[in-house]
């Protein structure tokens, strides 16, 4: 390899990690799991193992190439994760996917292609997150679990209050517990909400002062 083979290299692996500083940037800013260092990184490694692909040729250049694919699923798999009723992560993970993508286009030497790729995605990152907002405030989905003695309260009351404030119900799962300490029957309820934040707040303040509720707890869907 020549002095002008390896500054080649060296600016394509410089590029990469350019744009994947961008791409990290917006998750640092929304404070998610992976930041500007690991998405720079993921997005300069799968610059080096293209380049390295490209010299190596052959059925070699073909294996490495597709375990970056591999690699960065597994890493993507690991920022995902199950928060009680809700899923996290998973904008994030597509991050990771495609800024390996783009780290292989800028190994390759695509400038273009992956600079407009990057483009595109901080435009869909950043652009479309004011209209997200806008759609969930109004559309907003929550989960409820609801805990309420049998004698006081039943399952349908809870249903009425749900529709008071104009909001569908999306799935219901009842339990049914005795309280050793009083032998009440004890329900809990949860619930997949959806309607817009205010009527759910609305709810909320009604919630608190019902005294035939235990206690309730809020989940809101991500």
């Amino acid at each position: 390899m020549n002095t002008s083979q390896v500054e080649l290299m060296c600016t394509r692996l410089v590029v990469a990690a350019l744009a994947g500083c961008l791409l990290g940037l917006e998750r640092e800013l929304r404070r998610k799991a992976a930041g500007v260092r690991t998405i720079a990184v993921i997005c300069v490694s799968s610059a080096l193992f293209t380049v390295l692909s490209h010299y190596a040729g052959g059925s070699t250049g073909d294996r490495i190439a597709s375990n970056i694919l591999t690699g960065v699923g597994f890493i993507g798999g690991g920022v995902i994760f199950r928060s009680g009723l809700t899923v996290d992560g998973i904008t994030t993970a597509a991050v990771i996917w495609a800024s390996a993508a783009i780290g292989m286009a800028m190994g390759l030497g695509e400038f273009y292609i992956g600079g407009f790729t990057t483009i595109i995605a901080l435009i869909l990152l950043w652009a479309l997150h004011p209209l997200e907002a806008y759609i969930l405030s109004h559309a907003e989905k929550r989960f409820y679990a609801i805990r309420y003695r049998e004698d006081v309260m039943q399952p349908g009351d809870l249903e009425k209050i749900f529709h008071h404030h104009r909001l569908q119900v999306k799935s219901i799962c009842t339990t049914k517990s005795l309280d050793e300490t009083s032998g009440h029957t004890i329900f809990e309820g949860k619930y997949e909400l959806t309607g817009t934040s205010r009527h759910m707040e609305n709810m909320n303040d009604q919630l608190l002062v019902n005294t035939n509720i235990m206690s309730f707890g809020i989940e809101a869907a991500k």
